[in-house]
């Protein structure tokens, strides 16, 4: 039986050791957090479950990618999961016909968004229209609401914000019970295969043989495989390769590769039977924002936009029992303190994050009506819980920014210049759900061969 060593024990780390386990391989997955997901991750505090991440995606509709792909796992009836539908600045969020078949155009050329065998290996799409430009002409609110999913810049691809945008006109959902289930179901699929997800097991050393890699440290161990899979932000991979491992230049580029912008997180328990729950994730800014630029603010200003999304009370259904919020913000506003670890930070932090999250509820409170006398408990989370969790460069949210001036400079292969080194994750391909469960399907498939898991896959639905 053929072995894999995976480093990361995010989504795109579990989804590819998913699809390889299912194909027959041995699959390690080293995870240096002693819970697994990544942005998949939940954690309670007393009664109250919140979702690190993860709050909104598509493709669970009936012929959706992620229900197609968890069909093939065996996995779709128990992954748990509420639809719900957009409020734009309290208004029902929905995309203009003409603007969905321009979006319809730009996806349709991509065979693995849409799951379709592919003739030849993937190349990078065309990215040289902007969102923006795509955008401009329809003047309307709600074709916007996506740049707060992929934190926007006025270069980034028309492709992206359409790939996003098609996922959701089949349908959005959250997860229900907690976002960890899902990644608990993964790892399921890995260790009924005979294989083992090892949390709390940070990998520190990579060896490399020519052009191989030999073997995988940790501190509690060495692992050997005959393919390992790399699913940790790019720039942490290089700091762990030896020096000759990879060409000045490859280093290079990455150290250069802009990143996408970073958010302060915050997460509401509410007073029982107090607020209704309306089902929606509400996406609201302020006057004269900057939709391309929203964390381009001084920080009197900020926030500039939020999308919050509710959580049901299963005791008192029609009612609320969480909010969590995510507002895009500067990693600049807190720099001075990135010497620090959570737990560890100066007094100064806190008074400044207690002040941000003030704001954030104050906007909270004008544009979505929460009162506050609803709100029993509330906590929330920086740049720097996002950089310490993650792992992700200056907390970067959504991992490598996408450039349509640039394109070439942030896209990344699943091949690396070592034969059995391969990369997945929201570095490579695309981010989000549907972005990353696609690229563990290219990356997979780049070891077991063209077609073969996206032929299983629609073989199954004609089984069904």
């Amino acid at each position: 039986m053929k072995t894999v060593c995976i480093m990361g024990g995010g989504l795109g780390g579990l989804m590819t050791g998913a699809l390889l386990a299912k194909e027959g391989y041995r699959v390690t997955v080293l995870e240096k957090n002693r819970i697994i997901g990544g942005g998949l991750q939940s954690f309670r505090r007393g009664e109250y479950l919140f979702d690190t991440g993860m709050h909104i995606f598509g493709g669970m509709g009936t012929d959706g990618q992620i229900r197609r792909i968890c069909r093939h796992l065996g996995i779709e009836e128990r992954v748990r999961t509420a639809p719900i539908h957009i409020v734009v600045s309290g208004k029902e969020g929905t995309f203009p016909e003409p603007f969905v078949e321009k979006m319809r155009a730009l996806t349709d050329e991509e065979p693995l968004y849409n799951l379709r065998p592919s003739d030849e290996e993937y190349k990078m799409p065309d990215m040289s229209l902007t969102a923006k430009e795509m955008a401009e002409p329809f003047h309307n609110a709600s074709i916007l609401y996506p740049t707060l999913l992929y934190g926007a810049r006025e270069d980034s691809p028309a492709l992206l914000h359409a790939l996003i945008g098609c996922a959701h006109q089949r349908g959005i959902y959250s997860f229900k019970g907690g976002s960890l289930h899902f990644a608990e179901l993964l790892a399921e699929v890995i260790e009924n295969a005979g294989g083992e997800v090892r949390r709390g097991e940070a990998v520190t050393g990579i060896e490399v043989d020519g052009r191989q890699v030999s073997a995988v440290l940790t501190e509690k161990g060495r692992y050997s495989a005959d393919y390992y899979i790399n699913d940790m932000p790019i720039g942490r991979l290089l700091e762990l390769m030896p020096e000759g491992a990879f060409t000045p230049a490859f280093r290079n580029r990455i150290s250069e590769v802009p990143y996408t912008m970073s958010a302060m997180t915050l997460f509401l328990g509410l007073k029982p039977r107090s607020m209704r729950y309306d089902g929606a994730a509400h996406f609201v800014t302020k006057e004269g924002c900057d939709p391309w630029n929203m964390d381009e603010c001084e920080e009197e200003r900020w926030p500039q936009g939020m999308f919050a999304i509710m959580s049901e009370d299963e005791n008192n259904r029609g009612f609320a029992k969480t909010i969590t919020a995510i507002c895009p913000m500067k990693y600049d506003y807190v720099e001075r303190w990135e010497d620090s670890q959570t737990g560890r930070r100066p007094e100064e932090y806190y008074r400044w994050k207690e002040k941000m999250t003030e704001q954030e509820i104050e906007m909270m409170c004008e544009k979505m009506g929460v009162q506050r006398e609803t709100i029993v408990y509330q906590e929330s989370g920086s740049p720097l819980t996002i950089r310490d969790y993650y792992g992700t460069p200056r907390g970067a949210l959504y991992g490598i920014h996408r450039s349509s001036s640039n394109p070439l400079q942030s896209s990344l292969s699943p091949k690396t210049r070592l034969a059995n080194l391969y990369l997945t994750g929201q570095d490579v391909n695309f981010h989000g759900m549907v972005g990353v469960s696609l690229t563990a399907i290219m990356t997979a498939e780049t070891i077991v061969g063209r077609n073969t898991i996206v032929n299983k896959i629609n073989d199954t639905i004609w089984k069904q």
